[in-house]
């Protein structure tokens, strides 16, 4: 993609580096990207998930984790939020993140 215009920002939203790897053969990090967020979908695993998102562009929810919201804004190690549209709705999310803002 950067071949055909160096221009353009290549972001991915993606599951951390070993879960790329072993589970989806995804080995973004030799993708030449600019921007990653890893994926903090699984609220069982999502304290270990911020330690990834620390080293990255920041982290990825969805919209049925925003009581999440406080704790990632307030993370000063947590660069950026992703937040995606689970619910199919990105009205109703927006609707609802721009309530908790």
């Amino acid at each position: 993609m950067k071949k055909a215009n160096s221009a353009v920002s290549f972001d991915i939203c993606h599951h951390n580096p070993y879960w790329a790897k072993r589970y989806f053969a995804a080995d973004w990090e030799k993708w030449g990207i600019d921007r990653v967020f890893i994926q903090a979908y699984n609220d069982k695993n999502f304290n270990e998930e911020l330690i990834y998102a620390q080293k990255y562009a920041g982290v990825a929810i969805t919209d049925q984790q925003l009581s999440r919201l406080t704790q990632l804004v307030n993370n000063p190690n947590i660069k950026s939020i992703l937040i995606f549209p689970f619910s199919g709705n990105p009205e109703k999310t927006a609707s609802n993140l721009k309530k908790l803002i």
